[in-house]
């Protein structure tokens, strides 16, 4: 496999060429299988099992070619990547700065960035939303443990608190196998970006804990800094960004967790609306949300 790797914020890709001959009604009782089981959830509406549904015929479109990739470590193909928010939920704001920025918004261009990226390198990519409406985070989890084994998550975000004097990047995971996945895009986007590097955080999140699948949560940088804002209104900033993510991606197919050290599993419930964060004087987190830390996912 050979690879063309370009300079810092640039992303290196896994061949170009289009993918010929690819089937697309071929996938059509899979993914109808696929709704009928969505549709099953009890508290599962019918507007995301549609959604569900259409990401799954957008990848079917632009499956990966397993003859240009080529053999990998990393034991998947398919990326469902999470916008954060959306809808009645705003996430994060800038508050007082300007410009004025909701999550909501960031997190859906930089998401389809990312997948425009994965898509052209030759990875299936998909969106748990493509537009601007809310998506129960246990629909996320239901989205990602659907697509099974050979699928990752990454959800994205934009963090935000009381005071502007954070800034900077950092990732998140609970799994053992998503520290490496994890690992690689924290190191990416720091690369890519020149962000300030906040680190690899292990936290069960709703999204980090509850997928079945590997799983990791980026908050990309804080919207509440004046400087991290003013970036991140900007196209060709959170083009980096996207690059940074795809290229930790890419890394994570192409070696596994090749070189990183591992890390236990550690057991625990399920992640849950009413669990409580209670952040401590050492941690770098801030939470958003006091009641509820999870509402990010």
């Amino acid at each position: 496999m050979q690879t063309t790797k370009g300079p810092a914020g640039q992303l290196a890709y896994v061949g170009t060429e289009r993918q010929p001959g690819v089937d697309r009604f071929r996938a059509l009782p899979a993914a109808l299988s696929l709704f009928n089981a969505l549709r099953s959830f009890r508290v599962f509406p019918a507007f995301t099992a549609l959604s569900a549904l259409s990401a799954l015929f957008v990848g079917c479109a632009n499956g990966p070619s397993t003859a240009r990739l080529g053999a990998a470590k990393g034991n998947f193909t398919t990326v469902l990547i999470d916008p954060g928010h959306g809808g009645k939920d705003n996430g994060g704001t800038s508050g007082r700065i300007t410009p004025h920025q909701r999550e909501k918004d960031l997190t859906l261009d930089t998401a389809k960035r990312v997948r425009d990226e994965l898509k052209r390198a030759g990875l299936r990519a998909m969106m748990t939303r493509e537009d601007d409406h809310f998506v129960e985070l246990d629909d996320r989890v239901a989205m990602g443990n659907q697509l099974g084994a050979g699928a990752i998550l990454v959800s994205i975000h934009y963090n935000a608190t009381g005071s502007s004097r954070p800034n900077g990047v950092q990732t998140f995971f609970w799994h053992a196998n998503s520290h490496g996945l994890a690992t690689r895009i924290q190191q990416a986007v720091v690369s890519s970006t020149g962000e300030t590097n906040n680190g690899v955080t292990r936290r069960r999140l709703r999204l980090t804990r509850n997928p079945e699948i590997p799983c990791v949560l980026c908050e990309c940088a804080y919207l509440t800094n004046p400087a991290d804002n003013a970036k991140a209104a900007q196209d060709s900033y959170r083009q980096l960004i996207a690059n940074g993510i795809a290229n930790g991606i890419l890394q994570q197919y192409r070696l596994g967790d090749e070189g990183i050290p591992p890390v236990p599993e550690i057991w625990a419930p399920l992640s849950k609306g009413s669990d409580k964060y209670v952040p401590t004087k050492k941690g770098k987190k801030h939470v958003r949300h006091s009641s509820d830390e999870d509402g990010r996912g």
